[in-house]
C-alpha cells in the first residue's frame, strides 16, 4: 500500500487525481459551444418559420375579408341588367389591406357558362417576407347575385314606384 500522508499529517494526492487537464477543459468547452450553437440555430429557424406561418394565417384571414367585401361592396348591376344575375365586379387590383400592414391583394373572377349563377374568384395576397415578395392564392366560389340588402332595397323601390 502507498502511504498518502505527507510530513505534516495531511493527505497527499497522487498526480492522477489532481483535477481536469487543460485539454479536457477545452474539449468540454468545445462540446458545450457546439450544443449552444445548434440550439441557437434551431431557435432562429423556429422564429423565422413562425413569422412565415403568422403571415400566411393573416393572408387567409384577409381572403375571408375580401370575400365579404366582394359580396357586399364590389358587386353592382350592369347598366343593361335585366335580372339580378346581370351583375359585374368592380375592378379590384393591387388593393392595400388596411388591417394587414404590408399586404396587398388582387381579385380576378371567372365565369362558367355551365353555371351562370356562380363565379370563381381567384384572390392573390402578396406581402414582403425576409426581403422577398411572397404570395398566396385562394380560390372561392361566389354566388352571382346582388347581396340580399340591395335586392330588398331594389324590390322596395320598384313596389313603391307603382
Amino acid at each position: 500500500m502507498v502511504d498518502l500522508r505527507d510530513d505534516l499529517g495531511g493527505v497527499r494526492r497522487l498526480d492522477r487525481e489532481r483535477g481536469f487537464t487543460l485539454v479536457e477543459m477545452l474539449a468540454a468547452l468545445g462540446i458545450l459551444l457546439f450544443g449552444i450553437t445548434a440550439l441557437l440555430g434551431a431557435l432562429s429557424q423556429s422564429v423565422s418559420q413562425r413569422r412565415s406561418t403568422d403571415a400566411r394565417l393573416a393572408a387567409a384571414a384577409l381572403a375571408d375579408e375580401i370575400v365579404h367585401r366582394l359580396q357586399h361592396e364590389a358587386l353592382r348591376l350592369r347598366p343593361d341588367a335585366e335580372s339580378d344575375l346581370d351583375v359585374e365586379f368592380a375592378t379590384l387590383a393591387d388593393q392595400e389591406a388596411p388591417n394587414f400592414p404590408g399586404m396587398t391583394w388582387s381579385v380576378t373572377t371567372t365565369r362558367d357558362d355551365d353555371r351562370p349563377d356562380l363565379w370563381l374568384a381567384d384572390i392573390k395576397v402578396t406581402w414582403l417576407e425576409e426581403g422577398e415578395d411572397t404570395s398566396e392564392e385562394f380560390l372561392r366560389v361566389l354566388p352571382r347575385q346582388l347581396p340580399l340588402a340591395q335586392r330588398v332595397l331594389r324590390f322596395r323601390a320598384e313596389t313603391t314606384s307603382r
